[in-house]
């Protein structure tokens, strides 16, 4: 098998030899008012890009959960500044959020208390899901991305009408140095907000809606590294919806140059969609796919994973067996072989997302997690996740 298998960038990066030391500095962030013992850390600092594990609507030494969403959505986001400024950052440097619900019902109310710890000026990319179940009983987990320069965060935000508007305080896109943070997009219809039904539809509506925020970044679906695609269709996952959506889907790239994905379905999505991406993309020119051989080419994501700049982005791993223990030791052993073709092993492991079938099952996975990370772990996002898979496992690396 050869080490690396590069697709449509003409571009050598054999030479991304198994070097152990860390090219970029890191600091593993972990604030006082947390309790110790996590098996992960609460922040990542790489480079100047902070990696920030989902936080919960619970005090971090206590465990004490206000009443009500907007004091729980306060709680989470103040457990958010404290990660943001042991690293020395505030709420302006937060580029990319992910807000994942309980209750897709306190939308709005979350929406209130979330907007208010950022400026309009400041909004970030941001991608708003509602999950089955969620860790500690928690109602709401909020991870982010926050980049060290204010200098070089800047906001896209494509021509009016040419996609629909913002149902919430975020901005359609938003570049953090060389990396565009694109929030999470529908297939609404830009001027009249229509929805069509279909989903091959809304699919193809979503990627066009995409597609002008890319070009309004100064790049195009080529220069996208990872993708995250939700969808309706808890209880036929591998059937209809999720057929559908990737006919349309593998169109927008040439077979072997799709970006990493990580896919499943949700409880609910903002409005009335049925589908929602949300999407990284990269100023490098020298992207290299890391894909290992056996797994051959596929017309909707990299099987590996996608080196832009320093930055390894994997596609989500499964692994096989019948427990969770046993599928996650083979989920992250699929990782450690991705992770060796670009030249990195574990310890460079910065963020993760670990998406559960039973987040019951979490203090197995975290036993787990310990083994294989038992210091510095990186910054770990995890939530349940109606699929047939017990685990799914996606990282990203840095070198």
């Amino acid at each position: 098998m050869r080490i690396l298998e590069l697709i449509a960038v003409g571009v050598a990066v054999c030479g991304l030899a198994a070097a152990q030391t860390h090219k970029v500095a890191r600091k593993f962030i972990y604030p006082s008012e947390f309790k110790a013992g996590r098996p992960y850390s609460p922040g990542v600092l790489a480079g100047e890009t902070l990696y920030i594990a989902g936080q919960i609507d619970k005090d971090p030494q206590t465990g004490a959960q206000p009443a009500g969403i907007k004091e729980q959505t306060r709680l989470a986001m103040n457990n958010m500044g404290h990660v943001l400024r042991a690293a020395g950052m505030d709420f302006g440097n937060v580029v990319s959020c992910h807000v994942q619900l309980k209750d897709m019902g306190q939308y709005k109310d979350m929406n209130e208390v979330y907007g208010s710890f950022f400026g309009p000026a400041h909004y970030p990319a941001r991608t708003t899901l509602e999950f089955p179940g969620l860790p500690g009983g928690a109602n709401l987990e909020v991870s982010c991305i926050a980049y060290a320069d204010k200098s070089k965060i800047s906001l896209v935000v494509p021509p009016a009408g040419t996609i629909p508007k913002a149902m919430g305080p975020y901005r359609p896109g938003v570049w953090a140095g060389d990396t565009l943070y694109v929030s999470g997009s529908g297939g609404r219809k830009p001027v009249t907000d229509e929805l069509d039904p279909a989903i091959e539809a809304q699919t193809k509506q979503t990627m066009e809606n995409i597609g002008q925020i890319l070009k309004a970044g100064g790049v195009g679906f080529k220069d996208t590294v990872f993708t995250n695609v939700y969808f309706m269709d808890p209880s036929n996952y591998q059937g209809t919806t999720y057929g559908k959506l990737n006919s349309i889907y593998k169109e927008y790239w040439k077979l072997g140059t799709a970006p990493s994905r990580a896919s499943f379905p949700v409880s609910k999505l903002p409005g009335t969609i049925s589908v929602e991406f949300t999407f990284i993309a990269s100023k490098d020119k020298t992207k290299g796919r890391v894909v290992p051989d056996s797994a051959g080419p596929s017309p909707t994501s990299s099987n590996g994973g996608v080196i832009a700049s320093d930055t390894l982005y994997t596609s989500g791993k499964s692994g096989s067996g019948a427990t969770v223990e046993e599928q996650m030791r083979d989920s992250i052993k699929s990782i450690q072989g991705i992770l060796g073709l670009a030249g990195m092993n574990l310890s460079n492991i910065v963020d993760a997302h670990v998406y559960l079938k039973d987040v019951g099952q979490m203090s197995t996975m975290d036993a787990i997690f310990r083994e294989y990370f038992p210091k510095n772990p990186p910054a770990r996002t995890t939530l349940q996740v109606n699929m047939q898979q017990l685990v799914q496992v996606q990282v990203t690396a840095v070198r």
